[in-house]
């Protein structure tokens, strides 16, 4: 932990870019520990916040250009799971029907970020819009990630202590968001993979995407 108390230079921000911009990359504990470094000085907090937010930005406007590009590629890859594609073609649906507000709320979702912006991208979402919901959504997600450290490390002062401090309760909250998303997926799955039956005839929701939705708004 000494050695974590005594980050500094450029590195960590550097670090913070490898981890954010990409999809599935898990990075909620190396933000929290930036804000704990922060609250002691070690860091800028307003470099901290803006390198993670751009980094987010960035990473989402990557899956999105990805799936608008190499959609057809995608929409086979998630076809591998059930569940993938279910997930995926519920989004689809529902960006175009709410647009906007949909896409922030999916980034707090289990697997949110990865099938939210693939899905705009599949639906051919605008650019702007999707710009504009990736930097709400991010701005929400960074400020209270990175905050959990800071407030954490804050209260504790100084040293590893402080980092300690900021790691245990930014954890501890980390961890009932998880499980909270964990049932919430669960419950999620579980009703969308029921098949309904009328007339003798079976349907279930692995329908194809619609090749050209046109939704865009």
């Amino acid at each position: 932990m000494r050695r974590i108390s005594e980050w500094s230079g450029t590195w960590p921000y550097v670090l913070i870019v490898l981890t954010v911009a990409p999809p599935m990359v898990p990075n909620s504990w190396l933000l929290m520990t930036a804000g704990a470094l922060a609250a002691t000085g070690r860091l800028s907090l307003p470099m901290v916040l803006l390198v993670a937010l751009c980094s987010a930005i960035l990473g989402d406007l990557l899956i999105y250009g990805g799936a608008r590009r190499f959609g057809g590629g995608l929409v086979r890859l998630f076809n591998r799971g059930p569940r993938r594609q279910m997930a995926l073609k519920w989004a689809a649906e529902r960006i175009e029907r709410y647009g906007i507000p949909f896409m922030i709320a999916a980034r707090f979702t289990p697997s949110g970020r990865t099938v939210g912006m693939s899905a705009a991208g599949l639906v051919r979402f605008r650019l702007r819009r999707m710009l504009y919901a990736s930097g709400a959504a991010e701005s929400v997600w960074v400020t209270y990630t990175v905050g959990l450290g800071y407030f954490g490390g804050a209260a504790a002062g100084e040293g590893p202590r402080g980092v300690l401090l900021g790691l245990a309760v930014s954890g501890t909250v980390g961890a009932a968001v998880a499980a909270v998303q964990w049932v919430v997926r669960r419950r999620r799955y579980a009703g969308a993979s029921r098949v309904v039956t009328r007339g003798g005839e079976r349907r279930d929701t692995e329908a194809t995407l619609p090749a050209d939705p046109g939704a865009g708004r």
